[in-house]
């Protein structure tokens, strides 16, 4: 599984593939997908809806309870949140294992005639 060079953050951040429901408002929900999970945040992709910085949100990630979640930044169809609690190391892996996106780095084969 792909794990994203972290630019010094403190938790890893792994490439993933996840569908999730977000919940705006008590009556405003709707799915989205998640490109990368970490410990303490994740980001949101190919969103048709407006996130503000600061905005609290509550995901549905997998069959994990609600995760409340803040805006951090929004560019284009694009949302990094923030958790407000981190999730467990034990939770990352097993999202990561289950939705993660392989490294096709490891399914490379050498060139014929190359030397390994």
């Amino acid at each position: 599984m792909q794990v994203r060079d972290d630019c010094g953050r403190l938790s890893p951040r792994h490439v993933v593939l996840l569908r999730a429901r977000c919940r705006k408002s008590s009556w405003h929900v709707i799915g989205v997908e998640l490109s990368d999970i970490s410990e303490g945040g994740c980001c949101i992709v190919g969103i048709s809806e407006e996130f503000v910085a600061n905005q609290r949100v509550s995901l549905r990630l997998a069959n994990f309870k609600a995760v409340e979640a803040e805006v951090r930044w929004s560019q284009g169809d694009r949302a990094g949140l923030a958790f407000l609690a981190p999730l467990s190391r034990a939770q990352i892996e097993q999202l990561a294992q289950l939705y993660g996106i392989p490294d096709k780095r490891q399914f490379e084969r050498p060139a014929l005639g190359a030397e390994p």
